[in-house]
């Protein structure tokens, strides 16, 4: 039985007041502050983010590796990956209002705080080391080009830090300023990307010089189709790690989720931009490894004169020096005009790297807002309309700057990867949970989705998270479980009506059925006393005699009669 004393209403007629005053805070923040629909806040970032430098830097060494029809598996496969967690967290985002935080907001309201907090704190960290990663992408290729020309400011490596210092100085400086105006930035590169492209498909038709044809480039090939159709491994690659190199570039589909709290109408904007950014980066993907598998060959000497003479597949081994599998730039060398390459992988790099810098502090914040880690609240305090959190983005920027002056940034992309894959692990299981559990809260407004695909995205995502880089997947599966547990331990003092909690009712209910149906035996008797104490604290000596007949493995129930006039 339930009681209810004089301090507790008291206490809740002083909380409830102050809750609403907070909401209605945050309400009135909401409506002054700038907020983006489906195609701007949910779509550009995703496209941006899927993009990325894997279409103009590796997708040509895949269909090298790989060939055509493998490339295109392993572009349809990435897609079955992203696409399954989408419907999931498009189910997940339409049951009820989604506030900031994205997948951390998504997963700590399904599965509870311990999984939540787990994966926002690991999400938020990825986010920041992406910068990172993304910001020497950038450094690297203006050091070739500094090389190129004999053009270096100190030496190859310290230019990367020195450069890569300044860009993300540079992005932190539009962060900042406010979400508008990385808005607007994230449009002029989405244009700038969309130009390359163009470039790229224009460049194809165009007939090839003898310098291109030296490299590999010889136009639109039936026969150099045929030839690069199929799979051709080479230096101990095989189907998986070529996939594994790809598949990168599908992290990108939680960018418009991120900033679930800036979007106009979360619901319908995460479901039509996510799934819309899929297909559009999909048939890119496939369309662009089609085009240059088609008309770039995979062996090459380099050579202007081979190209006159015809001879430059004239080659073995280390003496090809050109070609699919021997060069990054084949993008450039099909374009119209390369230079055009070299500014779409600029601006792939930015835009990838502006995204990230925004998403990490955006999850840390609503981390920060819900207290499930200690001494960190600090960083939850928002700044202008829209509570942009400066503080998160100062801590960003400094996890960024380290990781850039360490520079060994190639054994930490397994790990980033994983921490993405956990996080779409975790929103499938969370919708399959939410499913199963039958909730009588979770009626999502988007009904196409199944618990079991979900289940199966989810095994599928913890299969990729092995095939990529074993041992990363260890690490990450060490850091959620020693998270969870710290969490578990403290007990936060939050209550969001998780799964779990419908689980624990469900079992709880089909346990005390099944004990209807099941005849006593005289070994597991365990005493049940109805004990009329009245209000307990009026007979703690009684409460304590029976207490000590159960011993907390028994039932005791304390009854209190209560005596009501009824006046008809």
């Amino acid at each position: 039985m339930m009681m209810t004393t004089s301090e507790d209403v008291e206490m809740s007629d002083v909380v409830q007041p102050l809750d609403q005053h907070k909401d209605s805070q945050e309400s009135h923040s909401q409506q002054t502050a700038v907020k983006f629909g489906w195609i701007q806040g949910v779509l550009v970032r995703c496209l941006l983010n899927i993009w990325g430098v894997m279409l103009f830097l590796r997708l040509s060494w895949v269909v090298g590796q790989a060939g055509i029809g493998f490339a295109t598996v392993i572009v349809l496969l990435s897609g079955v990956v992203t696409t399954i967690t989408t419907l999931s967290m498009s189910a997940i985002c339409t049951n009820g209002q989604v506030k900031g935080g994205g997948a951390y907001y998504m997963i700590s309201r399904s599965l509870g705080p311990e999984f939540g907090g787990a994966i926002g704190l690991v999400f938020s960290v990825a986010n920041a080391v992406a910068v990172a990663m993304y910001v020497v992408g950038f450094a690297e290729t203006v050091r070739d080009l500094l090389q190129d020309n004999d053009a270096l400011m100190i030496d190859q490596d310290n230019d990367v830090r020195l450069i890569g210092l300044i860009i993300v100085i540079f992005i932190l400086g539009i962060a900042l300023i406010g979400m508008e105006w990385e808005a607007r930035a994230q449009l002029i590169l989405l244009v700038v990307l969309l130009i390359a492209i163009v470039n790229f498909i224009v460049g194809s038709v165009i007939p090839a010089t003898d310098d291109k044809r030296g490299r590999g480039f010889v136009g639109y090939s039936g026969d150099v189709f045929v030839n690069n159709f199929g799979p051709s491994y080479r230096h101990g690659e095989d189907f998986f790690s070529v996939f594994a190199v790809f598949f990168p570039a599908a992290t990108g589909i939680l960018a418009g989720a991120n900033i679930s709290g800036d979007l106009a109408d979360a619901q319908k904007a995460i479901p039509k931009g996510t799934l819309l950014a899929i297909l559009i980066s999909s048939i890119t993907y496939i369309g662009m490894a089609w085009i240059v598998g088609s008309c770039v060959i995979r062996d090459a000497t380099g050579s202007q004169v081979d190209g006159f003479y015809g001879n430059m597949t004239n080659c073995t081994g280390a003496d090809c020096k050109a070609g699919l599998l021997n060069t990054f730039q084949n993008m450039g060398l099909v374009s119209g005009w390369w230079p055009l390459i070299t500014t779409g992988i600029f601006a792939a790099t930015l835009s990838s790297a502006l995204a990230s810098l925004v998403s990490a502090p955006k999850v840390f914040q609503a981390v920060c807002k819900d207290c499930i880690f200690p001494k960190i609240h600090v960083f939850a305090k928002g700044y202008g309309k829209a509570q942009e959190p400066r503080r998160a983005y100062v801590l960003t920027f400094v996890i960024a700057v380290g990781f850039i002056a360490i520079g060994e940034l190639n054994a930490i992309a397994p790990i980033i990867s994983n921490f993405f894959l956990m996080s779409y692990t975790l929103i499938n299981y969370a919708c399959f949970d939410a499913s199963l559990a039958k909730s009588p809260g979770f009626r999502p407004a988007f009904k196409f989705y199944n618990q079991w695909v979900s289940l199966f995205g989810s095994l599928l995502c913890l299969s990729i998270m092995f095939i990529i880089q074993w041992w990363a997947a260890l690490l990450t599966f060490v850091c959620i479980a020693a998270l969870y547990a710290y969490i578990h331990y403290v007990k936060p003092d939050v209550n969001w009506g998780s799964s779990t909690q419908a689980h624990s009712y469900k079992n709880a209910l089909m346990s005390a059925l099944k004990l209807v149906n099941v005849q006593e035996h005289v070994k597991n008797f365990r005493p049940q006393v109805l004990v009329l104490t009245g209000e307990p604290s009026d007979r703690p000596a009684l409460v304590d005699f029976v207490s000590d007949i159960t011993k907390d493995i028994s039932l005791m129930i304390c009854g209190h009669v209560i005596v009501v006039s009824i006046q008809l």
